[in-house]
């Protein structure tokens, strides 16, 4: 029985690593095979975004927003090279004066080129975007992460500080730094900006406290800052999931399943509660009810976080000795979500045990 492929939440995902809508189009008149094709995208449809796009443009359309839409469908598709190049033929749209939709389609661009390895590229989109607009946060996290995988972590550091700068009460933002320090074994240097937000603590909350001490690993202070918060905030959803989580870090899985239980009992609207609740019931070797978890957090409409209850919802069944659910499951996880390669190891794993078990 495989253990690999249990997947919690964070409260900040490596910006690079993710495909994020930035600024966006706003006021740009789209067609409507470009806003159905954005709809598809929203729902992850990559593949039937772009047949919808590419029959467009087979019929004449040869817009900005057209192009725009194709790079970011590739992009969902993982075909970074041709998603690249609709992304440079949408900026050959641009009326010359460069807008927020030009600012938007070379962030995805930079990204492009970043998934390519072609980092050099990647720089200088993000240096161009700040020498026109050299307060974008986004565009200083981007760039550090750009220099980290260079192996810069100097001008990383720079431009997290400079970051911070711009926003100091972006909490979310100076955890997301931490995270991409850290991974790229700078955890030191991602670790001084959240000692140094402690050491101004009359501009946090007790949340935002809890929140810089369970990063830190400091899970006992973390708890006493969230406990605290919860009372302040009569138990709001973002205190529960963070002292859960400090819960199951401190190896209490027991009362972080309790914790979120409690919660549930009165509102059922998040689904990171259920996908913690059923990391703790496989935890608790209960693969039955975590099963059920995940699959209740899955019905709830819009979750941002289907990707984790859907994999979680495999390793479930794989728990219980349904192999073969468990490798057709992942066989369709893996259309719409390619780019996992941990997954596509589960598969290769699950393939070897269809048959077996129950």
């Amino acid at each position: 029985m495989t253990g690999r492929g249990r997947r919690g939440l964070c409260a900040a995902a490596v910006l690079l690593g993710a495909m994020v809508l930035l600024s966006g189009c706003a006021g740009v008149r789209e067609s409507d095979a470009v806003s159905n094709a954005m709809l598809a995208i929203g729902d992850r449809d990559f593949e039937g975004a772009v047949k919808t796009l590419e029959a467009a443009e087979k019929d004449g359309e040869h817009s900005r927003s057209l192009f725009r839409a194709l790079g970011i469908a590739e992009m969902g598709m993982g075909d970074y090279e041709s998603a690249a190049g609709y992304l440079e033929k949408a900026l050959t749209k641009s009326s010359g004066i460069p807008d927020d939709c030009d600012f938007d389609i070379n962030f995805y661009l930079a990204s492009c080129y970043f998934k390519l390895g072609r980092n050099e590229d990647a720089r200088d989109v993000y240096n161009a975007i700040l020498a026109m607009r050299p307060e974008s946060v986004e565009g200083h996290r981007l760039r550090a992460t750009v220099d980290l995988a260079e192996g810069d972590a100097d001008a990383a550091d720079a431009d997290f500080r400079k970051a911070i700068e711009l926003a100091p009460t972006d909490f979310d933002g100076m955890i997301t730094a931490y995270e991409t320090m850290k991974s790229y074994g700078q955890e030191e240097k991602g670790q001084a900006y959240l000692k140094e937000a402690l050491d101004k603590p009359a501009s946090m909350s007790d949340y935002d406290k809890g929140r810089m001490y369970y990063y830190l690993g400091d899970y006992d202070s973390a708890k006493a800052s969230l406990e605290k918060a919860g009372k302040s905030e009569n138990g709001s959803y973002r205190t529960t999931l963070l002292l859960g989580q400090t819960y199951e870090a401190l190896g209490s899985h027991d009362y972080a399943a309790d914790t979120y239980e409690k919660y549930l009992a009165g509102d059922q609207t998040h689904a990171e509660i259920y996908n913690q609740l059923g990391l703790c019931r496989l935890q608790l070797n209960n693969p039955k009810a975590a099963l059920t978890a995940f699959q209740t957090g899955e019905k709830i409409t819009g979750n941002a976080i289907m990707q984790s209850l859907r994999f979680n919802e495999i390793v479930a069944y794989e728990r219980l000795g349904d192999f073969e659910k468990a490798a057709t499951l992942i066989e369709s996880y893996l259309k719409q979500y390619p780019e996992d390669t941990e997954a596509q190891r589960e598969a290769i794993f699950l393939r070897t045990r269809r048959g077996a078990g129950t």
